[in-house]
């Protein structure tokens, strides 16, 4: 790609700038709500922003929308779903209970932040250079997390898997299971913004983001960056003589290093401690195989009503502390969420996510630097989504769905109608494992 044109002629430059500053500013709000507890009639601080926030982003969306109709096309077919979806999930349990609860009016509210946050990137960011000043500031924010999740490591910030035996800090988040998110794609986000750079800074920032991963020990986090460290290699080894991928090489010589240099240095009894719980069927990971079976069982028992349509965000999460005894709020699992949420309409549109966001991914091709960062990306969202669950968090979705709208727009300029892959991008795959 060529190098990006001056700033000064980037179509909406200072809106685009304020939108990628969002991640930073949310890193800070995020912990300073956390830290102070500070609330408005009810409301979290941190809620009255991002409502505000989806505010402007409806707003912004319109604008876009009636200063260019056909713009309307750009807006991802699963980000339109889903808001249809929320539209449905409100209608029902008003409609049922007569009342909206809170919790409910926190999950649909989160859903809709990144949802519409996704929309007003897409319809804005039509060029390569837009598309950057957003993954810019994933990045920016990104390793602020890092900065927060080292800081409280060092000094002590909120450490909450100290019963477990191990020193681990979520900085001052009020939770470790979805900054991972965040630490995970901001990583591979620098990674890609240092493809063509001879400085090793993004990569070794890429590798302080994902330290900072392992230093939440959140496993969920630990299996995404584990997939993600597989696929890395992978696609270097087939594809990096087509798409030159610089940061990539020189952070998987980091990566080695710091893999021969941890046995060394590290009490891995200690490391591994968070999973000695794997062998007990009934507390294996954090209770997950029990309150997973709650989860299936209450989907099974439910009336037909409630199979089709679901339960709802408020009702789920009292059938889950009724059969389990504990506050878990969700199943931690994506597609369990949405079947006890929305029923069958939710696990459909789940399903129709992923497979939308891997067809983007084929459309620019594997063997491209785009194409190789979102396969990562996807990874990284699937294997947090399953084990954790990421829909109701909206820093980590922001940031799945962010940053492979930028690869998108990106990779799509660098690929004709003329040379869009014919194959399959399993094919495509195979062919290039034997050409290796």
């Amino acid at each position: 790609m060529t190098d990006l044109c001056p700033t000064s002629v980037v179509p909406n430059r200072k809106l685009l700038y304020a939108l990628a500053a969002i991640p930073f500013f949310d890193c800070i709000f995020n912990q300073l709500n956390n830290a102070f507890q500070i609330s408005f009639g009810g409301l979290s601080l941190l809620q009255v922003l991002r409502g505000y926030a989806v505010l402007i982003f409806i707003a912004i969306s319109l604008w876009s929308v009636l200063s260019d109709r056909a713009g309307v096309a750009r807006i991802p077919l699963p980000a339109a779903a889903a808001l249809l979806l929320v539209g449905v999930f409100i209608t029902k349990e008003l409609v049922v209970t007569g009342t909206m609860a809170m919790a409910s009016i926190g999950a649909y509210g989160q859903m809709a932040y990144w949802v519409m946050f996704w929309i007003t990137v897409s319809l804005l960011c039509q060029e390569p250079e837009q598309a950057e000043i957003i993954l810019r500031g994933l990045a920016v924010g990104a390793t602020a997390t890092a900065l927060s999740v080292m800081l409280g490591f060092v000094f002590g910030g909120l450490n909450y898997y100290q019963d477990d035996a191990v020193n681990s800090s979520a900085g001052w988040f009020d939770t470790a299971k979805m900054i991972t998110g965040v630490l995970v794609t901001g990583g591979l986000v620098l990674l890609y913004l240092g493809r063509k750079k001879s400085s090793w800074i993004y990569s070794l920032l890429a590798s302080f983001c994902f330290l900072a991963c392992v230093l939440t020990y959140a496993r969920a986090g630990w299996v995404a960056l584990a997939a993600v460290l597989l696929w890395l290699p992978v696609w270097a080894a087939l594809f990096s003589r087509k798409s030159e991928w610089r940061s990539v090489k020189r952070f998987l010589v980091l990566a080695l290093a710091a893999g021969l240099l941890v046995p060394a240095v590290v009490n891995t009894e200690k490391l591994f401690a968070r999973w000695n719980d794997v062998q007990d069927a009934d507390k294996a990971g954090s209770g997950r195989a029990t309150f997973w079976k709650v989860a299936i069982n209450g989907y099974i028992d439910g009336t037909p009503a409630q199979q089709a349509l679901g339960y709802g965000y408020s009702a789920m999460s009292d059938m889950l502390f009724l059969n389990y005894g504990a506050d878990i709020k969700h199943t931690h699992n994506d597609m369990l969420d949405m079947m006890l949420v929305g029923g069958v309409p939710g696990a459909c549109w789940l399903l129709f996510l992923i497979g939308t966001l891997g067809w983007r991914i084929c459309r620019t091709s594997i063997r491209s630097v785009e194409g190789g960062a979102g396969v990562a990306i996807l990874l990284a969202y699937l294997f947090h989504g399953q084990f954790t669950g990421q829909l109701w968090g909206t820093d980590a979705m922001s940031y799945y769905m962010l940053s492979l709208a930028s690869l998108y727009t990106i990779g799509r300029h660098h690929v004709s109608p003329a040379n869009m892959p014919a194959r399959p991008a399993v094919q495509e795959f195979a062919s290039g494992f034997a050409r290796a």
